[in-house]
């Protein structure tokens, strides 16, 4: 691609009209790689992401911010109201750009409307500048006025492509400031003068294409469409209304509705508009949304509900939850639940198709992976994939959770699946983060990956209530388990502990989805033990409260990734009694128990001595709960996470 340096000198006011002109370049210049050097003494960092937003649209720039000292130019007169003092910036240029050979610096009251190449090639190794003569000038008087001969060039200073070489090396800079002191009482278009009357002799004269004026319109009408470069000089800009007086009308319909009415600058600001005023649209992977359109309370919708729909979308991005497959083979299923969309797409494969096209999303975002449907349905092979690692399960997983004979848990172990991500992994089409570090090897396992893969950290996010006085918060002899009551999670367990435990009160906090007859079946045999109560699914202040007043919450699952359980429990001083312990967890804030495979039947009596020994040395209890706490504050808090994701979602997005 052809490197094009462009050169802007704009106090933050303006940066809008910047942006308008560098869709006018981008959209004309498909093959340039253009760098634009903002010169300001203003510009801030919000502006910087605004212009980087056009990424959306447009890869080929970058946006770069130059400090300008303010105090250099400080005590330079203005005698055109509507020109602020940035306009002097232009004689800092070369020195501020040391590593520069050569720059095309552009005014931001105009668009480029055709390919300015030629004119960026044009040879000005024995000049410090080229541009084209204003017209302007060349009718009045101004040239012998300010010291010119009535036949030296004087050009329009608002498209000027520059020598940055030979401007440094003859410290240009300094001369046109001292210059600009010396001969105020002598000019009338400040810096535009002071530039011509410096560089006479040393300045290229190019064809009035690459700066049309207003002036050039009456002179050269038969260039207008022709002209590259549109410059709307003079204080009457195209997005300021046009207030006519009569005397203007008779001129206005000779010219100004050819240049200004032409719509050109409409053309571009409105693109401008479209591109900078849309927002991320971000698909969301997920088979359930924790109960939302009928789904499953799981984990993973849990933080799909709870954090990124909830926390995620802003000005800037869109999240639609997308659930799969429609009941219907032509027609998608749209739901609306806390203030997002969820959609189940069309069975057919060329109307899930053309479903996803219609949408178009930016990227895609899933909570782990457990089906290919939307993916496989993606046909622009740009879009890609920020894949939140969560439970990875390859097959030596599936090998251990099958070692529970009871009943069997649902085997969703899909190699297609895995073999789509690994294949979009290949194509630079995925970005990884984990909520755990113990599970990066696992993902790298089921999806093949090469073992130096990058992997981000993104621990998982835990509302934390503020108000609630781990130290001084008197709980009850309270135990919970919290989760779906399934095979994998072995709720069987629980109950068993609760038996050999009657001192103390035991809450089951959940409900079964999947294999819910099988599931019934086995917890009736348990519901006659008085301290066992079933509390089935809780949520807001409800689950709240019961994490509140327990001080312990057991996790019998066979297999866990790292479960939000733990971090809710923990986030409330709840020490926890697991067999499994992800990210040592477990026997940081409370007892493990060593793995326990198969039923567990006979590994009941681990739980309970675990459980005895923190119920009966309050102390350490108490310390463990205000270790747990802090660490959830520290490590899970939904700020941090917020922010890690969206800028994931903006960097992998371009936007």
């Amino acid at each position: 691609m052809k490197r094009t340096d462009i050169a802007f000198c704009v106090n933050n006011a303006y940066i809008e009209k910047v942006a308008v002109v560098a869709v006018s370049l981008l959209s004309n210049h498909p093959d340039n790689d253009f760098h634009f050097y903002i010169f300001s003494s203003d510009l801030t960092d919000e502006s910087i992401k605004y212009l980087n937003k056009l990424h959306s649209q447009y890869k080929n720039f970058e946006v770069n911010k130059v400090e300008v000292p303010y105090d250099l130019f400080k005590t330079l007169k203005l005698n055109i109201e509507y020109i602020s003092i940035e306009t002097y910036y232009r004689y800092a240029i070369a020195e501020l750009l040391p590593d520069l050979d050569k720059i095309l610096y552009i005014d931001a009251d105009l668009v480029i409307n055709n390919n300015i190449n030629q004119f960026y090639d044009t040879d000005i190794s024995d000049c410090y500048v080229a541009g084209v003569e204003d017209y302007l000038i060349k009718k009045e008087n101004h040239k012998t006025e300010i010291g010119m001969s009535a036949d030296d060039l004087y050009i329009n200073a608002g498209v000027l492509l520059m020598n940055l070489q030979k401007l440094r090396r003859d410290g240009m800079c300094q001369k046109l400031i001292k210059a600009t002191e010396d001969l105020w009482d002598k000019i009338k278009y400040q810096d535009q003068d002071i530039l011509n009357i410096m560089c006479k002799g040393k300045i290229k004269q190019v064809d009035s294409i690459y700066n049309f004026t207003r002036a050039n319109m009456k002179a050269e009408p038969n260039k207008l469409r022709k002209a590259c470069i549109l410059h709307y000089t003079g204080r009457q800009k195209p997005w300021m209304p046009r207030k006519l007086k009569i005397g203007h009308i008779i001129q206005f319909w000779k010219w100004d509705r050819y240049f200004y009415a032409n719509g050109v600058w409409d053309k571009y600001a409105a693109l401008t508009d479209k591109i900078l005023q849309s927002k991320i649209k971000v698909g969301l992977i997920i088979d359930e949304f924790f109960g939302g359109a009928g789904t499953a309370f799981g984990g993973y919708g849990f933080l799909a509900r709870k954090y990124i729909a909830k926390y995620i979308p802003n000005e800037d991005i869109q999240i639609d939850v997308l659930l799969g497959k429609s009941k219907w083979k032509f027609f998608p299923q749209k739901f609306h639940v806390d203030d997002v969309y969820l959609y189940r797409l069309p069975r057919q494969k060329k109307l899930a198709e053309k479903f996803l096209k219609k949408q178009n999303y930016d990227i895609y975002l899933s909570i782990e992976l457990t089906s290919d449907f939307v993916l496989k349905h993606e046909t622009d092979k740009n879009k890609k994939l920020l894949l939140w690692i969560q439970d990875p399960r390859p097959k030596y997983e599936w090998d251990e959770i099958e070692t529970v004979k009871l009943y069997k848990e649902y085997n969703y172990y899909n190699q297609k699946i895995y073999d789509l991500v690994h294949n979009w992994d290949e194509q630079n089409r995925v970005k990884f983060v984990s909520q755990g570090y113990f599970l990066n090897q696992k993902a790298i396992d089921l999806y093949s990956l090469e073992p130096n893969t990058p992997i981000k950290y993104m621990p998982n996010p835990v509302d934390v209530d503020k108000d609630f006085d781990v130290e001084n918060y008197e709980k009850k002899n309270n135990i919970i388990f919290l989760g779906r009551i399934e095979s994998v999670k072995r709720g069987w367990l629980f109950c068993e502990i609760a038996k050999r435990m009657p001192e103390y009160n035991f809450y089951m906090l959940g409900q079964s989805f999947r294999e819910k007859d099988k599931n019934t079946a086995i917890m009736a045999q348990y519901h006659n033990i008085p301290n066992l109560h079933f509390a089935g699914h809780v949520d807001g202040e409800e689950k709240a409260q019961y994490l509140k007043d327990a001080k312990i919450l057991v996790n019998t699952s066979i297999h866990e990734a790292l479960p939000v359980s733990f971090l809710e429990a923990l986030a409330y001083g709840v020490c926890l009694v697991s067999n499994r312990n992800p990210e040592y967890l477990t026997e940081k804030f409370g007892i493990w128990t060593g793995q326990i495979n198969g039923d567990g039947f006979d590994k009941v009596d681990l739980y309970v001595d675990a459980i005895r020994q923190l119920m009966t040395d309050e102390k350490r209890r108490q310390k463990l709960a205000e270790e747990g706490r802090k660490y959830v504050e520290k490590v899970h808090n939904v700020a941090r996470f917020v922010d890690d994701l969206r800028s994931e979602i903006h960097q992998i997005s371009g936007k």
